[in-house]
């Protein structure tokens, strides 16, 4: 499935004219944090779509947030890009550890978003388009932005990319599952215009019977690889794992709490990580299987009271074990006092990475 990529030489292309420019007037499409499969390949795929539809100035590229050194932890991120001709060197990629500030003058705006995860209600005034709905994959909905345009001829390697984001954020798009019609209809779709090998007999496979694409051999050949790759941990240490997959989030506490002093949420938990890093606020969420095979989670929070003082943590813990959704029971912890194991309700993650504090 390797191939001699065009989306590569696109991405160098793209890199270089935004680096001569310094940026000025581009459009920069950023996934989250965690610099998953799905954020990168939606993130790459909307950007070439900007800078492909009728009328479009071309200034459009996809920013890479995780740091360049961390990009290796994730081998289902180096497979997908090693199947669309993009080698491990991944020169083709621009990269920033964080948000630069440039992109937070007051001139710089919002124009487009488009996510799979709850509304949080900003940007009505700026984005367009602004398309939030619930998908098993963020690049189902990219996707279907580039299907609505009959004339753009999406690259193979791109189609690939997005059908490699799709299966695996959807399990192989199994029943019962986070799949919906918007990732059945994206795959369908990209499945043509994709380096998929025997694409032609898929293809048929498909139309005789669509209910069947999660039974589709190659389907879950790829969904075991990729999950396979995603799941390879043994090799890392405590820290790898903690660069791997976080994700920040910026509160103004009410004074009631401290004043207005910002502080900082990010999911890892390491003595040495929350002195790297800074933090005030330190939240971990994982994940695991009971004996019995269920999956379960745990959640802890660790809270700096020098810096957001000693009310938040009491705030902080009332709000999640009052909370219906993450319907957490405490449990021992013997260093830090306790931490909760948190229900099975679908809407748990979401709750948790939202990090609301009432």
């Amino acid at each position: 499935m390797t191939t001699t990529s065009g989306l590569s030489a696109y991405l160098l292309e793209q890199k270089t004219r935004f680096l001569g420019d310094n940026g000025d007037s581009w459009t920069v499409v950023m996934g989250n944090e965690a610099g998953d499969l799905d954020s990168l390949a939606s993130s790459i795929g909307f950007a070439w779509f900007l800078s492909h539809k009728p009328n479009a100035d071309a200034n459009a590229i996809a920013l890479i947030t995780t740091p360049r050194e961390d990009f290796v932890l994730r081998a289902e991120n180096l497979y997908a890009l090693q199947l669309v001709g993009i080698k491990e060197d991944i020169r083709e990629l621009l990269y920033h550890n964080s948000l630069h500030p440039t992109y937070a003058l007051p001139d710089v705006r919002v124009t487009s978003i488009i996510d799979h995860h709850e509304d949080e209600g900003k940007y009505l005034d700026t984005a367009s388009p602004r398309s939030i709905e619930p998908a098993g994959s963020c690049a189902s909905l990219v996707t279907r932005v580039i299907m609505s345009y009959p004339t753009l001829q999406i690259p193979p390697e791109l189609a690939t990319l997005l059908l490699n984001a799709i299966v695996i954020d959807t399990h192989g798009l199994r029943r019962g599952g986070k799949a919906v019609g918007v990732d059945y209809e994206a795959f369908t779709w990209l499945v043509p215009r994709a380096n998929v090998p025997s694409s032609g007999s898929l293809i048929e496979q498909m139309a005789e019977t669509p209910q069947h694409i999660p039974d589709l051999a190659w389907v879950q050949s790829l969904a075991h690889t990729l999950n396979t790759k995603k799941t390879a941990l043994s090799h890392l240490n405590t820290r790898d794992l903690l660069r791997r997959d976080y994700k920040e989030y910026i509160f103004n506490l009410s004074s009631s709490i401290r004043g207005d002093s910002p502080c900082s949420v990010k999911a890892g938990l390491s003595t040495e990580w929350i002195k790297e890093r800074g933090l005030s606020i330190l939240g971990v969420l994982t994940t695991y299987k009971s004996k019995q095979g269920k999956p379960k989670r745990k959640l802890m929070w660790v809270v700096d009271e020098k810096v957001c003082g000693p009310r938040l943590p009491q705030v902080l813990f009332d709000g999640i074990e009052a909370s219906e959704i993450l319907q957490v029971k405490r449990t021992d912890f013997e260093r830090y006092g306790f931490n909760s194991q948190v229900g099975r309700d679908k809407k748990e993650r979401d709750e948790v990475e939202r990090g609301s504090i009432d």
